[in-house]
């Protein structure tokens, strides 16, 4: 009989899809009926994933108590990475709920029951160890995305929308194609194979010949690994707020964990050339899609671009973690996975709110909007502290860490990597100077003057809050993700077999 942690496992993933079905079989329902059921969808998860990661972070309880009979006849099974990765896309998912329940759309039911969907894929990504099971909730998730972008996005929604669709199923196709020849390698059948037996069956074996490049490709396209990237800022930017928080704070993260526990481990993405390939490519997100976000005149486009290049840092972790078998390096790139889905949802929805008091997204159009809107320049302002890393946050735990993890890398790699808070503090500044201090813009005075806005409203503020609070919680207690990222990080670079060679020798 399974026990309650692995009841409340299932719930975690169940009550978005279920409450999603209800939503759209029943179009005809009340307004007022139909709120409130996005809400439990949105809500059971958030109240039960975070306490879930606190229970697995406790040593007294084995991991045997989180694993279930699953959903669709893929088990259920929280590990040290999924724990946190679930709490922190739970509160995305409620912050991004918070928002959708206070927008004016049509089809309103359908809108929220997609939502709902994309969040239960999500949640469901990170909470089964099953390997297709793995692969089928991303693609349950990333359905709505396209579908959510293409009828309730934003200006350029459709190019956008095929920009994405066409991106992410070959890089979802190839990643599957590197993940079944594994499962076939190691001799599972896949209906069995779960991320730790296929590792175990290839760990004297190695990797079949082109599954590692096909996992690369693939998870780094999904997760906007340069030059795999182009499909993210369009598809975030012609995205609905509530889509593009969930997708960029959260879904992307898809392809990270899955490099984490089978790229590392079972298809061995950091030896020999596909090591330094990885290397040279994360380096690319860090220096050059900085340089992108420096162009940049357009919030939203901002935020969209620095999504991708705050990967960067993230598959340094990674690469050092599989190069040198370092565990410091995963610790530190799972817990920036975690911090990042916090502070980039806050800036996308934060930024939807600029744009509702400005009616525009241009640099140009706004200014001196922090006199008009203190709360929303503050919440926006701390947002932006807690992408750059300033201490108190979470983000700055993963970046330091990440960083303490090269320090036996030759001295250009670690001042290469270090950039990446130089150029982040600069365009972040710049945007922030942009938005809400200087003058006024002349478009921004004439819209004041025509129709008068008042600062954030009280359910931006919640949501805002919440993912904040979060994001704080972490940089002042950062063991609330650490305990759990402990317990298996240790296992997984057991798999690694470090090299010798030194990033110059590749």
């Amino acid at each position: 009989m399974e026990g309650l942690p692995a009841q409340l496992l299932k719930a975690v993933v169940a009550a978005p899809v279920v409450t999603g079905l209800l939503l759209i079989a029943g179009r005809r329902l009340p307004r007022s009926l139909g709120s409130w059921i996005a809400f439990a969808g949105f809500a059971v998860p958030a109240a039960l994933a975070p306490w879930l990661l606190l229970v697995w972070s406790d040593l007294s309880v084995p991991p045997a108590a989180f694993r279930g009979e699953g959903l669709w006849g893929f088990g259920l099974a929280l590990n040290g990475f999924g724990a946190p990765l679930l709490a922190m896309t739970s509160l995305v998912g409620l912050a991004a709920g918070i928002k959708a329940l206070n927008q004016d759309v049509e089809s309103r039911h359908a809108y929220l029951g997609l939502l709902l969907f994309m969040l239960g894929g999500t949640l469901g990504v990170f909470a089964t160890d099953h390997v297709v099971g793995f692969y089928f909730f991303h693609e349950f998730a990333l359905i709505p995305t396209f579908v959510l972008t293409l009828f309730w996005g934003g200006e350029g929604r459709r190019p956008a929308a095929m920009q994405m669709a066409i991106y992410l199923t070959v890089g979802a196709m190839a990643s599957l194609a590197g993940i079944l020849m594994a499962v076939d390698a190691a001799g599972l059948e896949w209906t069995k194979a779960t991320f730790e037996g296929v590792a175990d069956g290839l760990l004297s074996k190695g990797a079949p010949q082109g599954a590692g490049a096909l996992a690369l490709f693939g998870f780094g396209t999904l997760a906007s690994l340069f030059p795999f990237h182009s499909w993210a800022a369009p598809g975030y930017s012609a995205a609905p707020t509530p889509a593009a928080m969930l997708h960029a704070g959260a879904l992307k993260k898809f392809g990270l964990y899955g490099l984490a526990l089978l790229g590392l481990t079972s298809l061995r993405i950091t030896e020999g050339a596909l090591g330094g390939w990885l290397l040279w490519f994360a380096l690319g997100n860090v220096v050059l899609i900085g340089l992108v976000c420096l162009t940049q005149v357009d919030l939203k486009r901002l935020v969209s671009w620095s999504s991708v290049a705050h990967m960067g840092p993230v598959f340094l972790g990674l690469w050092v973690a599989g190069t040198r078998g370092s565990a410091a390096g995963l610790d530190a790139a799972v817990l920036l996975m975690t911090a990042h889905g916090l502070s980039c949802a806050a800036l996308f929805l934060l930024s939807n709110d600029v744009r509702v008091r400005t009616g525009s997204y241009r640099f140009e159009d706004m200014g001196g909007l922090a006199s008009r809107a203190p709360v929303l320049g503050a919440f926006f302002i701390a947002a932006s502290m807690a992408s750059l890393g300033l201490p108190g946050f979470g983000n700055f735990w993963g970046e330091i860490g990440v960083f303490l993890s090269l320090r036996a890398e030759p001295l250009w790699l670690q001042a290469l990597a270090a950039s990446t808070v130089v150029i982040t503090a600069v365009y972040t500044l710049r945007a922030a100077a942009a938005v809400f201090f200087g003058p006024a813009s002349a478009a921004l005075e004439a819209r004041a003057a025509a129709a008068p806005f008042s600062d954030i409203s009280w359910p931006s503020r919640l949501a805002a809050g919440l993912l904040l609070a979060a994001s704080m919680a972490v940089g002042f207690q950062p063991s609330l993700v650490t305990d759990s990222i402990n317990r298996v990080s240790a296992d997984v670079v057991k798999y690694v077999r470090p090299a010798p060679q030194t990033p110059s020798a590749r």
